[in-house]
């Protein structure tokens, strides 16, 4: 469904900050964004489908990517993408470095008591992944086995929980999720845990090699996170995301990149218009 990346061509450009200019009004954001007339947003470039560099290595290209042009476009607004280092994203958006993060942000209790959280724009859950051939059917059987995740996701939060929890298994982190693929691919882990939208990614990528044979109960659907108290920008993005979802956008661009509105779906409600 999507082209494939060679991770040694993403890894090598993730200090890049790309623009992408929507030809609107400079003065048509007010005081709610950073730069008058200019959305800024925070994304990790290198979580396919998500948000990912094109086979040229510079252009930024994905699920995220689209949702924020769009969005910005029907704000009128110039947008900015800042890529960051997942690590230092949520500082970012604290220090002003960006208005908001379209960047894969699951919901959770934590990011939702220390930053202001949209509505979600897309449901999401914890999987485990294996190689078809694998004995690994549950959670559980990871037990001395080794798994591969992104350091300071909510995935590596799980794994992190279940060990705390008694689970004997080889937590392997990584700084992208593409090298945690890597690894399982090269045969070097046994597992990976990571979102349902990137692991449909792979599994499309790579039919017949790899399953998913485990999901969480719990949901954790996938956020746009701005800065506590930025009401005003807060408004202008749910405005702005009712508007893609009642205009078909968003159903558009969720069969593009996943098939199916399955994703999408019941979401629509939680951006109505104030």
């Amino acid at each position: 469904m999507k082209k494939r990346i060679l991770s040694a061509v993403v890894a090598g450009l993730t200090a890049a900050v790309m623009l992408c200019g929507c030809g609107a009004d400079s003065d048509a954001s007010g005081d709610y964004t950073i730069k008058s007339g200019t959305l800024m947003v925070g994304l990790e470039i290198g979580y396919p489908p998500m948000e990912y560099f094109d086979e040229d290595g510079a252009t930024a290209i994905g699920f995220d990517v689209e949702v924020a042009t769009a969005l910005a476009e029907q704000l009128g607004l110039e947008l900015e993408l800042v890529d960051t280092a997942w690590d230092g994203i949520f500082a970012g958006v604290t220090t002003d470095k960006y208005d908001c993060i379209i960047s894969s942000v699951s919901y959770t209790e934590d990011r939702n008591s220390n930053y202001l959280l949209s509505s979600p724009y897309v449901a999401n859950a914890p999987v485990i992944v294996v190689p078809n051939d694998s004995e690994i059917a549950d959670i559980a059987d990871l037990e001395g086995k080794s798994v591969a995740v992104q350091m300071e996701t909510t995935a590596d939060y799980l794994i992190q929980e279940e060990i705390a929890n008694g689970l004997d298994t080889d937590l392997r982190q990584y700084e992208k999720v593409i090298n945690a693929f890597d690894e399982i691919k090269a045969g070097r882990v046994d597992a990976v845990c990571t979102d349902s939208v990137v692991a449909a990614y792979y599994l499309g990528d790579s039919a017949g090699d790899y399953k998913t044979v485990w999901q969480a109960d719990e949901k954790e659907p996938i956020v746009i996170c701005m800065k506590q108290g930025n009401t005003a920008l807060d408004e202008k993005i749910n405005e702005g995301m009712a508007a893609l979802f009642e205009n078909g956008t968003m159903a558009e661009l969720a069969v593009k990149y996943f098939g199916t509105e399955d994703v999408i779906d019941g979401l629509a409600d939680g951006f109505g218009t104030n």
